[in-house]
């Protein structure tokens, strides 16, 4: 059944606008409206939300080239200018294109950002479901307590917002600007939008109503995480009784404090969201972990205070943050992401499950059949053939993104696994004794691919996983990750023949590092990255997989096989063959342009150690 499209205020309900808006770059975007095209690419269908910064549409992008779900973004137009303050478009655009790298299922993806004439506007992941503010506001649910949702319904959202700004904390950004608008609540999803936006826009005389915000945020003062906290804590109030922790009606004078203790809130979860609530952001909880733990806490027993127990079991600070916030998620947030319904064997396809706060997320993936292969006569294509029909009759889960360095890093943690030395790339490859996964030649943030990871530290890593989870997690078969990879179709590649798009798809060897490698044989685009890009970056695949081609290559269980002759047909690996060197796909940032293809293997020792080579993981679902 379709879900709904709602109209939805993504940034306005919260402000009081007493003067013109000062022109300058972003303004002037009264001409613009339904029906309208910009950059001769993005065609405006549907108005589907409008606020007080901006006006966001349903468009359909022309530069998809096979119609999928990705072929219709959200386009937001700024209707008001960028803050001169802040700087220009130029750096307005950086700014936007950093949080590309905000990859986390509980977070709407943004694309780009694009100015056509004087219309600033970003691109995003289209949304269809409800805000938070229209089930909040909207009339069904005003005033209404727990007992008026659906059973796990508050505390799922809460957990989806807690996941998100957690994660974006830990890469460095804040929201700032956080309510009921900028939450969609879909069908089996919770995802947050717009972080950092609004600090961007000009907001001359804008007066902001302290429903979400706290009190430094009201002043003007820049966002911190203690920001975010307040926020998220005046939802959760909202949330678990329907009414807003203060009287909000008249924002002439300040809210009283604290608010009163009402039903559906357990002792605990009132002294933490008082905490969260202190306008003093020097009394206030100060990070969304302690907020989340603080709100999780049982009533007798169970975990006690962060300090106490991190004295009793001599665990660090970190460690500590990551158990509780495991626990949290196991006990208050039960399958958040797995649609209502569905089954908890295995969800349907499409649903991102993530079995811990730091496991990889992953897409479950229909049953289906495909062709494997090629029939192509170039060269090199021998390996691609014969063409075979594979059938992919179990379900399973990959990852939604490549394994990033901040998942990576708990395993070595709890391991400490000894991965020193790679083949980095500097003009040439060359084997660096002090280059590893923390190190790989290239600077890189939590959110990038892990790197500099060979096949037997893959396989160490999925073991890993299924000790901490009870599920079973390993590489994927060759089969497996083509099928994923084609996504439902027979394209090699998700763009034109003619390479037209390639950059909005993958992280490949492109114009910037041709500029910095003269020679390379590159695409005529520029992805904005020479080395690897975060997870996420670019446009998923049919199937909601990002990065399957390009950035790092990925290993499969594969053992190493010149051709299909003799190849399984049911979806399992290859056993046969070399097993000293494993089968790897998808290319990577480095690999030239006839290569980069669904269809295209490679091999390299099982023991082998590069910067372009990453980890995608496959989780199996019990019969």
């Amino acid at each position: 059944m379709p879900v709904e499209e709602v109209p939805i205020d993504l940034d306005g309900l919260d402000v009081v606008i007493d003067a013109p808006v000062p022109m300058g770059e972003g303004a002037g975007q009264d001409s613009v409206a339904v029906g309208d095209v910009l950059m001769d690419r993005y065609r405006l269908v549907a108005l589907i939300g409008e606020g007080a910064m901006s006006r966001v549409y349903k468009a359909t992008d022309s530069g998809v080239t096979t119609r999928t779900s990705d072929s219709v973004v959200a386009v937001k137009v700024l209707t008001r200018p960028i803050d001169p303050d802040r700087g220009s478009f130029a750096a307005f655009r950086g700014e936007v294109q950093k949080l590309r790298g905000l990859a986390h299922p509980n977070i709407g993806r943004i694309f780009d950002c694009d100015r056509d004439g004087s219309t600033v506007f970003i691109t995003m992941e289209y949304l269809s479901g409800p805000s938070l503010e229209t089930k909040l506001h909207g009339g069904a649910m005003m005033g209404t307590p727990l007992s008026g949702w659906e059973r796990d319904e508050p505390r799922r959202i809460i957990s989806g917002i807690a996941g998100a700004l957690e994660y974006a904390h830990r890469n460095g950004v804040v929201h700032g600007d956080l309510k009921p608008s900028n939450v969609i609540v879909g069908q089996g999803e919770v995802k947050v939008i717009d972080f950092e936006l609004a600090s961007w826009v000009a907001r001359s005389k804008i007066v902001v109503a302290p429903h979400y915000a706290s009190p430094q945020w009201v002043a003007g003062q820049k966002p911190e995480p203690a920001d975010d906290v307040y926020a998220l804590a005046c939802l959760a109030y909202e949330l678990l009784t329907g009414i807003h922790p203060f009287d909000v009606a008249d924002v002439a004078h300040s809210p009283k404090f604290p608010p009163p203790r009402r039903a559906g809130l357990s002792s605990r979860q009132y002294a933490a969201l008082v905490h969260g609530l202190q306008r003093d952001q020097g009394k206030r909880t100060p990070t969304i972990k302690r907020f989340v733990a603080e709100f999780s806490a049982p009533e007798r027993g169970g975990i006690a205070k962060p300090g106490a127990l991190g004295r009793a079991i001599g665990l660090s600070t970190a460690v500590l943050a990551v158990a509780v916030l495991a626990w949290f998620f196991a006990h208050h947030a039960p399958a958040p992401l797995v649609p209502a319904g569905a089954s908890t064997s295995v969800p349907q396809p499409g649903t991102v499950i993530r079995d811990c706060p730091t496991c990889p997320a992953m897409t479950v993936l229909p049953v289906g059949r495909f062709k494997q292969g090629s029939i192509r006569t170039d060269s090199g294509s021998a390996f691609t053939r014969p063409l075979h029909w594979v059938n992919m009759a179990r379900p399973f889960a990959m990852s939604t993104t490549a394994v990033t360095v901040d998942e990576f890093q708990h395993f070595i943690a709890a391991t400490g696994r000894d991965m020193q030395g790679c083949d980095t790339y500097d003009g040439e490859w060359k084997h660096r004794p002090a280059n590893s996964w923390e190190n790989p030649g290239f600077v890189q943030t939590g959110t990038h691919p892990v790197t500099c990871a060979s096949w037997q530290d893959a396989e160490a890593y999925a073991g890993w996983l299924s000790t901490q989870t009870g599920h079973r997690y390993r590489l994927p078969s060759a089969s497996e990750w083509e099928y994923a990879a084609r996504a439902g179709g027979e394209a090699v590649q998700p763009w034109s023949p003619n390479g037209s798009g390639v950059c909005a798809h993958a992280n490949v060897a492109d114009e910037s590092a041709a500029h910095r490698y003269p020679g390379w044989v590159a695409f005529a685009c520029d992805d904005g990255y020479v080395y690897t890009a975060p997870v996420g970056s670019f446009k998923a695949n049919s199937f909601g997989l990002n990065d399957m081609l390009g950035n790092v290559f990925q290993w499969t269980q594969d053992c190493w096989h010149p051709n299909y002759t003799g190849a399984p047909i049911d979806g399992s690996a290859r056993t046969d063959g070399d097993c000293s060197e494993r089968e790897l796909r998808g290319g990577s940032w480095f690999t030239s342009p006839g290569y980069v293809r669904a269809d295209y293997r490679n091999h390299f020792a099982a023991d082998y150690r590069t910067s372009s080579v990453g980890i995608r993981l496959v989780r199996d679902f019990e019969p």
